[in-house]
């Protein structure tokens, strides 16, 4: 049997980028800073630009490297002022290149250089601590990390590309998994890859509701625990645990679990238009509106087994389910308050006698009823929730007005054909049907 030794020794092969590609990478991101200066330096608010990121830092991974400039502005500024020139200066630094507006607390400019993405940020040139915007600290986090021995950032990648393998690398809000700065830290903490694995193969919830929690160093009142999905937190335990009971070189590839195709003709999805919105705000509302589906279902007796969202970013996504069953009996049972309970037990008939076929008291002295169901069609009550026709389904605004507009209600044959068509439909079918990591 390989040994954790052997395979670690191999993968930091892999995980250290060549002197060729380093040497490419370095020539973007000096051209890039230097055109980022240039430009911010027509600007009286700004105080110079600087290189952060993974790049800067020391701990990128080949092929995944991320350049990130940010341009420095005195506190002073005015919010419009900071997001209006932040722009400007980003358009100026990249002009001649592909080119978007992107969205985190505040817009930032991304492009692409010669097949590397580049972000150009603005950030408020603080003290520590003084934060203005969510990319104050980033500076601090540079200076942190490149301090750290060459051997421990060796340890970063190798923990990063874990986290590839696994699937759950990534502070986006698509994927809510680990950042990049979470991995380093853990390092830091934890000084190799094989002891943060585990500890998280022995992982215990710190308490308080929380599911992950761990300080920033930076800023001690920051938890980056926060923004890492309880999803995201089990498939790295379940790694870990799978690593070091078998330790392979294909977890630092891709680790995806088992597809399970036959499962595709019960997934039911929900397909609808809505106005575009930044990713941000896409998933965060696709989220809460998933859940608030699921939890109005089970209210009606439907037991969802598993649920989640797909998007193409832009302006159609769809909820997708996998249901215990479809139809449900005619008729249901509601359970009331005992007998003593008076005001309380008169309330309950008299909500629930109308059309009610049986009442009896059982042995507890709990009055009981079995009354008609409203729905017992599942895609019914997910065509009347969607349409306002079942109470509030509990949406946000935007999702709730596109699936009013019209949402489609696909599934078998329906769902397969839509999905020949559209890639982000085919990758959430294929998600909800496929095991997580080390549970097959």
């Amino acid at each position: 049997m390989t040994t954790i030794k052997e395979v670690l020794d191999m993968a930091e092969r892999r995980v250290v980028p060549s002197a060729s590609e380093a040497a490419k990478v370095d020539f973007i991101a000096r051209s890039m800073l230097a055109k980022t200066q240039a430009a911010a330096s027509r600007h009286p608010q700004t105080r110079g630009a600087l290189l952060g990121g993974s790049f800067a830092k020391g701990t990128w991974l080949p092929g995944q490297v991320d350049l990130d400039i940010f341009v420095r502005f005195d506190p002073s500024t005015t919010a419009a002022d900071f997001e209006r020139i932040g722009l400007q200066i980003g358009a100026s630094a990249t002009r001649g290149y592909p080119t978007g507006k992107m969205y985190a607390q505040h817009p930032y400019t991304e492009a692409t250089i010669d097949g590397t993405k580049v972000n150009i940020v603005p950030c408020f040139d603080v003290s520590r601590g003084e934060w203005k915007s969510a990319a104050d600290r980033s500076p601090f986090h540079v200076e942190l990390v490149r301090g750290i021995p060459d051997v421990q950032k060796t340890q970063v990648r190798l923990l990063k590309s874990f986290m590839y393998g696994a699937g759950v690398y990534g502070a986006e809000i698509q994927r809510r998994g680990f950042s990049g700065y979470v991995a380093e830290v853990l390092v830091m903490k934890h000084g190799r890859l094989d002891a943060v694995l585990r500890w998280f193969a022995g992982y215990a919830p710190p308490g308080g509701g929380r599911a992950f929690s761990l300080p920033d160093p930076v800023d001690e009142k920051r938890d980056l625990g926060k923004a890492v999905s309880g999803e995201s937190l089990g498939r790295m335990v379940l790694a870990s645990r799978e690593f070091l009971r078998a330790p392979r070189l294909a977890h630092f590839q891709s680790m995806s679990g088992r597809e399970h195709p036959a499962l595709r003709r019960d997934v039911i999805a929900l397909v609808f238009s809505h106005k575009a919105l930044s990713e941000d705000t896409l998933w965060g509302e696709l989220r809460r509106t998933t859940r608030h589906l699921v939890r109005n279902l089970e209210l009606k007796g439907f037991v969802v087994a598993r649920a989640l969202a797909a998007s193409d970013n832009r302006t159609s996504s769809a909820i997708l389910l996998i249901p215990e069953s479809t139809r449900l009996p005619p008729v249901e049972q509601r359970v009331g308050p005992p007998v003593d309970m008076r005001k309380d037990l008169e309330s309950f008939i008299a909500a629930n006698s109308k059309g009610s076929k049986l009442v009896w008291v059982d042995d507890e002295a709990h009055v009981r009823m079995l009354v008609p169901r409203r729905h017992v069609d599942l895609s019914r009550a997910i065509r009347d929730l969607a349409g306002g026709k079942a109470g509030t389904l509990g949406a946000s605004r935007e999702m709730e007005m596109g699936m009013k507009k019209g949402v489609r209600i696909l599934s078998g044959g329906s769902l397969a054909r839509a999905a020949s068509s559209a890639r982000w439909l085919r990758d959430g079918i294929r998600e909800i049907t496929t095991d997580v990591f080390g549970a097959s």
